[in-house]
């Protein structure tokens, strides 16, 4: 199939534009009717071109696919892999645990199971976001997986009440979201909470915050007293031992806020072409950071729920986990090396891998 014309936004407008006003507009020329009459002629013009445009798009983005799974499938398929082997191992645990139902009750484990189930969703998300080129969305996706992490790590290992405080945080964001909503839902269009929803709300936020005190109300608040500072994702993270994350966290940060680094620097682009190309879609490089990163987050939080069993072989999987982890990482900076020898042969630098 041909590529899109590269003019057809131009061709629409102007095409548009030469239509007869009298044929539009009658004997009216009133200044908004005639942008209302040109404005419906253009969206005319644009479901002309709709199934042509829309079928070269997909065809387009098709090769782009194939030929970035030519390069970086094995590793693609690798961080799959990886990830249903803990997707797996999730459930195992699951299974062992939960036995008689008892322990399907128990806020830790429940906690724990949730935190992993939502790190195999985001992981996916990862995946997903590689394989169709954007490296830097991927990277802003593992910033959930960091503070999944963070707080599994916090969890395991301070204990059910912990965990409790954990799930029961969510009133707290429950009553701020509401209030939010409250304040702008006229503007949105939206309608109102009822009185009812709100008083409900408002009891269970003061409930908990009678509970737990003022502290609370702060979003990790509920990891507060096994803390001898203010909560904060920096001190979790510090408290179990992940904060050395932090500055990647920071990078990753730049790719979601739409501030001065992340306009000016995107991980989809090559070092040459940061200031050259103006990046809004797809690109083949930057997925080194995104995979490898994940996979240590991700292994992080199945660890914890093999933390939760006995049996002596969850240390030979997590080993395991751990080995191809590394596997992993290798083969996507194997690629990543290749692919920057490439990039730089091509802008005539005469690089080769390993600097020969």
């Amino acid at each position: 199939m041909s590529e899109p014309e590269p003019d057809w936004f131009d061709e629409a407008v102007m095409e548009a534009l030469d239509a007869d006003p009298e044929e539009l507009l009658g004997e009216s020329y009133d200044i908004e009717e005639v942008v209302h009459a040109y404005s419906e002629q253009l969206l005319d013009e644009y479901a002309a071109k709709y199934p042509t445009v829309i079928d070269d798009k997909a065809e387009s983005r098709r090769r782009f696919e194939s030929r970035l799974n030519q390069r970086w499938g094995e590793a693609f398929n690798l961080f799959e892999f990886f990830l249903l082997l803990n997707e797996q191992s999730g459930a195992s645990v699951k299974q062992h645990l939960i036995i008689d139902g008892e322990a399907e009750h128990d806020p830790l484990l429940s906690a724990l199971m949730r935190l992993h189930a939502r790190a195999c969703q985001v992981a996916r998300e990862v995946l997903a976001l590689m394989r169709s080129g954007y490296a830097d969305g991927a990277f802003s996706r593992w910033r959930a997986l960091y503070e999944i992490a963070i707080s599994s790590n916090f969890i395991a290992n301070h204990g059910r009440e912990t965990a409790k405080r954990f799930l029961k945080h969510k009133i707290v964001d429950d009553h701020r979201e509401a209030e939010l909503y409250q304040e702008h839902q006229e503007e949105l269009g939206f309608e109102p909470l009822s009185e009812r929803e709100r008083e409900q709300l408002k009891e269970r936020f003061e409930s908990v915050v009678d509970e737990y005190g003022g502290v609370f109300k702060t979003p990790f608040g509920w990891a507060a007293p096994e803390l001898d500072k203010n909560p904060s994702r920096r001190v979790v993270a510090e408290h179990v031992g992940l904060d050395h994350y932090e500055p990647y966290f920071a990078f990753a940060s730049d790719t979601v806020h739409g501030g001065s680094k992340g306009t000016l620097y995107r991980l989809g682009l090559s070092g040459n072409a940061q200031t050259e190309v103006l990046l809004s879609g797809a690109t083949n490089i930057g997925f080194t950071d995104p995979a490898q990163f994940s996979a240590i987050m991700l292994k992080e939080t199945t660890d914890c729920l093999f933390d939760l069993a006995e049996e002596l072989h969850w240390p030979f999987i997590s080993l395991s986990l751990q080995k191809l982890q590394i596997d992993l990482v290798g083969t996507f900076d194997t690629i990543r090396k290749w692919l920057e020898a490439e990039i730089a042969m091509s802008e005539g630098n005469g690089y080769t891998i390993g600097g020969e």
